[in-house]
């Protein structure tokens, strides 16, 4: 359709201009990000840039939450692929973890630098967790549990994406399993040995 045709070139820069951003955060890290380095680097003058990022921090925020989309994807083909059962969200939180593109941990660790230090950038990320561990809070086991589950994928992730995990893959492999297991045991009755 002619729609199709006067909408792409504007949805492509956008597009590109956040691949532009990407890997001028590569190279100089998201603190050294110029709009003008960024323009350069998708082909479009400043003013194209403006148009769709008024400031460097709505980029940023567009990165950000480019980056949260793509986990969100990915997590739920994941998802798609895990039967229905109360701890589904936990092992298909953990599985996004042992299958994401790491090839794109070097970007999530300049951007969690910048992410880190301001809360217009942090706010996307926040509120993703916070819903993310409210769903594992309907699981049927203790919230306490499934948050230190959550916990500890979230630090083997965290460590993985700072190059900093001292984790061989076959060890890797192995946590998550771990962690995989214990999402199926079942919580301890609390009521058990409680005076009535």
């Amino acid at each position: 359709s002619s729609w199709g045709v006067l909408l792409s070139p504007r949805a492509s820069s956008f597009d590109a201009i956040i691949d532009a951003a990407e890997a001028v955060v590569l190279e100089a890290g998201a603190s050294h990000m110029t709009l003008d380095a960024v323009a350069a680097k998708a082909g479009v003058s400043k003013g194209g840039l403006l148009h769709h990022f008024p400031n460097k921090v709505a980029l940023l925020v567009a990165m950000v939450k480019r980056q949260i989309n793509m986990h969100q994807e990915s997590l739920k083909k994941i998802l798609d692929e895990i039967p229905e059962g109360p701890s589904r969200e936990l092992k298909g939180f953990i599985l996004s973890i042992l299958y994401r593109e790491r090839a794109r941990d070097n970007l999530g660790a300049s951007l969690s630098a910048a992410v880190a230090h301001d809360p217009r950038l942090n706010e996307p990320v926040r509120k993703v967790v916070a819903e993310t561990y409210a769903r594992f809070a309907s699981s049927d086991m203790s919230f306490e549990k499934a948050a230190i589950i959550a916990l500890a994928a979230d630090g083997l992730w965290l460590q993985e994406m700072l190059s900093i995990s001292p984790f061989t893959e076959k060890q890797r492999v192995r946590i998550i399993n771990e962690l995989l297991g214990m999402t199926d045991e079942k919580a301890p009755d609390r009521e058990r040995g409680r005076k009535k």
